[in-house]
């Protein structure tokens, strides 16, 4: 069965930053239907929308952080590279063997 990839420049450090970027992005286009959209539920549903987007960027972002010590990185579903560089020392063997 073919699955589908990630980019090569999508490690887990880029994928951290792109995170926080999605997540500022929520908040400005939050800030944005809350003082321009005028009918209360097409401001309630986008609102809705951008904030569980962003709630996903935060929790994939802060599964990132830890992920490094096990070899697991995944981003929804994707799996992620780690650089050689990146892992930490307390990493775990199969880990430090599988790279």
């Amino acid at each position: 069965m073919l699955a589908a990839q990630l980019p090569s420049w999508a490690n887990s450090d880029n994928l951290q930053w792109i995170a926080l970027g999605v997540i500022a992005a929520m908040v400005v286009l939050m800030f944005l239907v809350f003082r321009f959209v005028r009918k209360m539920t097409m401001k309630l549903i986008l609102f809705g929308i951008f904030a569980i987007i962003g709630l996903i960027a935060w929790t994939q972002r802060t599964d990132l952080e830890d992920c490094a010590k096990t070899c697991d990185c995944k981003v929804l579903g994707f799996e992620v590279k780690i650089p050689k560089d990146k892992i930490p020392a307390d990493a775990t063997a199969d880990c430090l063997v599988a790279t």
